[in-house]
């Protein structure tokens, strides 16, 4: 038995044809059948029922093709491995975790110096919501975070090291048909009474929610979600209203949130935000992963 043959029993049992499986795996029809057969007489188990409408995995062969799929992967987890510790300045990986809607800037830096300073390094880059991305950093399972802070959740960040980049403004953001966009005179109660809100998965969205609530009483709730696109749809097809920082707006991937309108709010709750950089003082970052967030920074900065 052989690594060579598990793959074949693989194979074969995904596309249930020997012709097909043959060909993907660049062998004669003929070649997979031998080496199956073996495989099977070496087991003392017959895998595979063939017939004329093609390859049928037995029920003694499902029982065993879990066992071959796991064998695989650890094949190339420890040839993988193997690699890394052989040469592991060609095996780097960096984690970020960003809070909603700014993408871009991570993205568009990662891949305009790829090749001369990322050609070996894996980007692994989600969004979450502040708490998951507080919890991770404490457990060492992310390089860093990027987010938006201001008094309201400071002490969630003791025993994490916070590195400014800019300020920004907290809005409303809304469809460009709104009528408070019209409005000369800051928007009233009774104006944020008439709107329907959409939020971001995000707990300083449910903060800053609940404090207009505690303000102007029951506010109607249409949408909650992770995604910036369905967040800009429920706004211009629904006339919903969401809360958004104006550079991470700015910085956006999205087109429709970067044309969306402006409600200004900060007579009612504080509007006022730091976004920066959350890493674990404890947790030594790659010179990689320091120069990404460098680079990051500047294209903030001169964005924003």
């Amino acid at each position: 038995m052989n690594f060579e043959q598990l793959l074949y029993a693989e194979m074969l049992s995904h596309y249930q044809s020997l012709q097909k499986a043959a060909d993907v795996l660049h062998i004669s029809k003929s070649g997979l059948s031998l080496a199956i057969s073996q495989l099977e007489d070496e087991l003392g188990i017959k895998l595979f029922e063939r017939t004329a409408s093609g390859t049928a995995v037995t029920p003694e062969g499902q029982k065993l093709l879990a066992s071959v799929s796991n064998i695989l992967q650890a094949k190339n987890a420890l040839e993988k491995q193997a690699h890394y510790i052989a040469s592991p300045e060609h095996f780097q990986k960096i984690t970020i975790h960003y809070m909603n809607v700014m993408l871009r800037p991570f993205i568009d830096t990662f891949i305009q110096h790829y090749k001369e300073e990322y050609e070996h390094t894996t980007l692994d880059i989600s969004c979450h919501e502040l708490p998951s991305i507080i919890k991770r950093l404490h457990q060492q399972e992310i390089d860093a975070g990027f987010i938006a802070t201001n008094h309201m959740n400071q002490k969630e960040l003791q025993g994490l090291e916070f590195r400014p980049v800019c300020h920004t403004k907290l809005v409303m953001l809304c469809s460009p048909a709104n009528p408070l966009l019209a409005k000369k005179e800051p928007v009233t109660i009774d104006d944020i009474k008439g709107q329907r809100f959409s939020l971001f998965n995000d707990s300083l969205h449910d903060t800053l929610y609940a404090s207009l609530q505690n303000i102007c009483g029951p506010l109607p709730l249409v949408l909650r979600t992770d995604d910036a696109w369905a967040m800009s749809q429920a706004i211009l097809k629904l006339n919903t209203v969401c809360f958004g920082r104006i550079v991470q707006e700015k910085l956006s991937t999205d087109e429709d949130i970067k044309r969306l309108g402006h409600i200004s709010i900060g007579h009612l709750i504080d509007d006022q935000f730091a976004l920066g950089w959350l890493i674990n003082p404890n947790q030594k970052l790659s010179s990689q992963t320091e120069q990404l967030m460098d680079t990051i920074t500047e294209i903030i900065k001169r964005d924003a």
